[in-house]
């Protein structure tokens, strides 16, 4: 029987792509849960970074969260210069921070006003921006503020929440997918939840779950990937560590 090798995305964060055989199967979507203060932010802007850096891969990060200047030196404070791959045309941000919320704002080309706010709207960016840099990764910060865009502007008469978000999330997914970019999704999600709808999981390629601990002798931040489709990985939970200078790493994969 023949066994078909997987291409694989590294990811750059040390002790992840062990437990993965590798890396992330290349071209998937990969959806990065977990509540407050996990690190989310951090992971995603690391994959990016990494990428660049390390394998040549340069990347775009669709920021929905925070102004890009504050995310640019929140990261630097760790030792990821997203401000420097910007220069050297490694890293394009699509900024919807503020429009998101119907604020108006001067920036970039890639920088989106309220009136143009919508999943397709940045979709047209993303690809865009893929094109310019010859981008092979992509971060989405967060998908939590799409969601909330999709609930809002219903999107099909009929139809209830839960299905436009199935609808909306597998548009998204081919579109990616047919940009050739491997992704990661981030979702805010509250407790043991996977998904805020109970429907984003089933959507994706992968899900890697994080996670803090605040009591007993395990407390901390930890790390387990619940689903990753065309490769074997670790079902272990694993501790994370944050470096300074470096970022997360992935301790306990062996």
């Amino acid at each position: 029987m023949n066994v078909i090798e997987v291409e694989r995305c590294k990811t750059g964060i040390e002790g992840l792509d062990e437990i993965l055989n590798g890396g992330i199967p290349r071209g998937r979507v990969i959806m990065l849960v977990g509540g407050c203060g996990t690190g989310k932010t951090i992971f995603g802007s690391q994959f990016l970074y990494r990428g660049a850096t390390e394998y040549d891969e340069p990347g775009i990060f669709v920021n929905l969260e925070e102004h890009p200047e504050k995310l640019k030196q929140d990261m630097l404070s760790i030792g990821i210069d997203l401000g420097k791959l910007e220069k050297e045309k490694k890293l394009i941000i699509v900024d919807a921070s503020l429009s998101r919320m119907a604020f108006k704002t001067e920036g970039s080309e890639y920088t989106l006003s309220p009136e143009q706010f919508s999943v397709d709207s940045i979709l047209a960016l993303i690809k865009e921006a893929a094109e310019e840099i010859d981008a092979k990764r992509v971060v989405v910060d967060s998908f939590s503020a799409l969601d909330t865009l999709i609930e809002t502007k219903k999107m099909h008469v009929g139809m209830s929440l839960r299905e436009d978000i199935r609808r909306a999330l597998l548009g998204i997914n081919y579109r990616l997918q047919s940009m050739g970019l491997t992704t990661i999704l981030i979702n805010d999600v509250v407790g043991e939840e996977l998904s805020t709808h109970g429907v984003e999981e089933f959507m994706v390629d992968g899900v890697i779950s994080l996670k803090y601990q605040n009591v007993g002798p395990d407390s901390g931040r930890h790390l387990m990937v619940k689903k990753m489709r065309s490769t074997g990985h670790s079902e272990n939970i694993h501790t994370i560590e944050f470096v300074p200078g470096t970022g997360i790493k992935i301790l306990s994969y062996s």
